[in-house]
């Protein structure tokens, strides 16, 4: 009887693949999101060589900044899949044997998932205080200084995620 559960038990983590089939299809779907957006930007890059006007080019600043924000979800998607795979169902050989795939893909616990998703994530965040920055216009000097503090912070954050090459 115990024999059984066990392998019911340890069966039960191939429950883990409709997760990560769930984020490989999101993962294309915000692809093809970026995509279209990248086809938006276009339009308006070519709307502001023929008009030279500043809402386009505002506009098309933050397009560019939008597709980067969807890119990034996307690759957050497929990370969270490729460890999700890695953690309870098998090691990824093909990326064993590729050289990017040593870098990015290779997930060996919970706490390396977690770092690779929170710099990602913190990419994310980072490209979205930009945006908006891009849209701000501090009227007074505190303002000003809370955006700088805003950005040192930002810094503080990048170097705490900075990995020690020895």
């Amino acid at each position: 009887m115990r024999n059984l559960f066990e392998r019911i038990l340890w069966s039960s983590r191939l429950s883990v693949m409709l997760g990560v089939f769930a984020c490989i299809v999101a993962a294309f779907v915000i692809f093809i999101m970026g995509v279209l957006d990248v086809i938006h930007m276009l339009e308006l890059i070519w709307n502001y060589i023929l008009t030279s006007s500043h809402e386009v080019r505002n506009e098309l600043v933050m397009v560019v900044v939008e597709i980067l924000d969807t890119f990034l979800l996307g690759a957050v998607l497929l990370i969270f899949a490729f460890g999700l795979y890695e953690l309870f169902i098998s090691k990824l050989e093909p990326a064993e044997k590729s050289e990017a795939g040593g870098k990015i893909l290779i997930i060996s616990s919970i706490d390396s998932l977690k770092s690779k998703l929170g710099k990602v994530i913190l990419m994310m965040l980072i490209i979205k205080v930009f945006s908006y920055f891009t849209e701000m216009k501090p009227t007074s000097m505190l303002e000003l200084l809370y955006m700088g503090i805003i950005v040192v912070l930002i810094a503080l954050a990048l170097m705490l995620t900075k990995e020690k090459k020895d």
